[in-house]
């Protein structure tokens, strides 16, 4: 028997079997507003419509006055340039907030619009014209459909259509005009100044009893179909006329289906890959403009500890022992400033986690254009242009080689060292659900690298059943490129002994030919894009429907 939940059958829309491209028609206003906080509402519609407006059919003028339409209809006039905001930055309100929530999917005029309690944090005022605005969207042919939880009066008599449910079950679907004449006929009686919606939910609760037996209700009572636990309501209305008309409407549609005939067209996105990767990435930068703790703080973070470590190993002598140690020492040093500094890469994929799921399930935008904006977007000028800054204030003030390649090469390789650490980074972001697991996996491979990075233990002299894990150390690429550039070709002294850096690279068995070298970036290379590719995977794998 099919009374406590959808056991089989199809779900239709437009005569056509409902796919994830129903997403591409339809819109959904979640009832959490999830918006960009560093941008303003003006901007956050205007973002929606360049997206999810074909550029075919609408020009720039076309998307503008939409835009603006939708600002005065939802009376956000007052706030269009004010920021959403953000825990760092003041914003609008609550009750704005969710108007320009609602106003980021009304922005395509969608024939299909779901909404979860649109009303929630509105005044009964702008309540009442949120749902005159959708009222209009249903009469020009799209289809509305929304939970609301007790509506006014002048709310409740916009309804076409209500469907009530009580421990899911439904206890009455049909015209909203009926409902009220559908439970008088059960015995319950409405008063003539209650609120329609606060009755039905009495009647739902319990709270009001039937005044008097009739026909229905003994049958339900008597009825050979009733089950311990189950809603005498639901069963009452299995029963009625409006139950009947809906099982026989059904009935036809089921007998006229071909599921060959309605698969439908495959809908696609409204805009091109290269539009969508140029307006997602613009406003990746935006948001890290405005976003101080992000950009400029770690601006000033990267030239506080280059001015550090440039005082630490300040003009390091070529005197022995000073020369190997304090080298080796500032290489170390320095990929692990590296390494580590990229710690605050963990939360990026983190903290715009609901926004990606809903703006990606709402077809926005493709997964892989949000992955290809975070790359070019924040992984270059984040984590690359401030370590040549980093790179450059130590590598002069501790006096090592006064020569155009090698700080070239110097810079390239903490570059690489950045680059991949970072996109290690990624990884973990993609597939952790919270910034605490992030933080726990996070530290333990840079920990395990730093290990196997050939500064604090010989790897040679390690069991070989752990040695292996050195392949896999951006700590022991990063220095042995660092050692390359900078000993190589070089001479030590202490007093009338000398040593050639070269002699302490073979010690290593560090391999300081010019593959030698550049095996090293191509190591680096190879873990940066493995762990991006598994980031764009872990992307994608993301549950949107949970």
């Amino acid at each position: 028997k099919e009374l406590l939940g959808l056991k089989s059958g199809q779900v239709l829309v437009d005569n056509t079997i409902v796919t994830s491209d129903l997403r591409l028609c339809s819109a959904y206003v979640v009832q959490n507003d999830i918006l960009m906080g560093t941008l303003t509402v003006r901007e956050n519609l205007a973002f929606s419509a360049n997206l999810r407006l074909s550029r075919k059919e609408y020009s720039s003028a076309d998307k503008q006055m939409r835009v603006d339409s939708v600002i005065q209809e939802l009376g956000l006039k007052d706030c269009a340039d004010t920021k959403i905001g953000t825990m760092f930055l003041r914003g609008v309100s609550g009750g704005e907030k969710k108007r320009c929530s609602i106003g980021m999917e009304l922005i395509t005029s969608p024939s299909l619009l779901f909404l979860d309690e649109p009303t929630t944090g509105l005044d009964a005022n702008t309540a009442n014209s949120i749902m005159e605005l959708l009222q209009k969207l249903s009469k020009k042919g799209k289809t509305v459909i929304f939970s609301i939880h007790q509506p006014r009066y002048s709310i409740f008599s916009q309804f076409d259509h209500l469907t009530l449910m009580n421990k899911g079950e439904i206890i009455y679907a049909g015209a909203a005009t009926k409902a009220i004449t559908y439970f008088e006929e059960l015995g319950y009686k409405c008063e003539p100044f209650n609120n329609p919606a606060d009755f039905f939910l009495d009647v739902t609760n319990g709270t009001v009893l039937p005044q008097i037996h009739n026909n229905k209700s003994e049958m339900c009572s008597n009825s050979d179909e009733m089950v311990e636990n189950e809603n005498p309501l639901a069963v009452i209305y299995r029963k009625s006329p409006h139950f009947l008309n809906v099982k026989d409407r059904l009935t036809q549609i089921s007998d006229g289906f071909d599921p060959e005939v309605t698969k439908g067209d495959r809908v696609g996105y409204a805009t091109p890959f290269y539009y969508q990767l140029m307006l997602v990435s613009g406003r990746t930068v935006r948001n890290i403009l405005r976003n101080p703790q992000t950009s400029y703080a770690q601006l000033f973070l990267n030239i506080f500890f280059g001015i550090l470590v440039g005082l630490i190993y300040y003009q390091i002598p070529h005197t022995l022992p000073e020369a190997l140690q304090n080298r080796t020492g500032a290489f170390f040093f320095l990929v692990i400033n590296m390494v580590f500094g990229n710690l605050s890469a963990v939360e990026l994929f983190i903290s715009e986690r609901v926004l990606f799921i809903h703006e990606n399930s709402s077809g926005f935008y493709r997964t892989s254009v949000y992955f290809l904006s975070k790359v070019f977007a924040d992984l270059i000028p984040n984590r690359i242009l401030p370590v040549f800054i980093f790179s450059a204030i130590p590598y002069f003030m501790m006096g090592l080689k006064p020569d155009v390649e090698a700080f070239f090469l110097y810079c390239v390789t903490m570059s690489m060292v950045s680059l991949s650490a970072v996109s290690l980074a990624f990884l973990i972001s993609a597939s952790a659900g919270s910034f605490a697991m992030a933080n726990i996996l996070i530290a333990l491979p840079y920990v395990v690298m730093m290990v196997f990075g050939g500064f604090l233990v010989n790897l040679n002299s390690m069991l070989s059943g752990m040695s292996w894990l050195k392949w896999a150390s951006i700590f022991r690429y990063g220095y042995n490129a660092l050692a390359i550039i900078e000993l190589k070709d070089q001479v030590f002294t202490s007093n009338y002994t000398s040593m050639t850096g070269d002699m302490y690279l073979d010690h290593q068995e560090i391999d300081y030919s010019t593959w030698g070298f550049w095996q090293n970036q191509v190591a680096l290379t190879g873990i940066m894009c493995v762990c991006l590719i598994l980031t764009y995977v872990q992307l994608r794998r993301i549950n949107r429907w949970k």
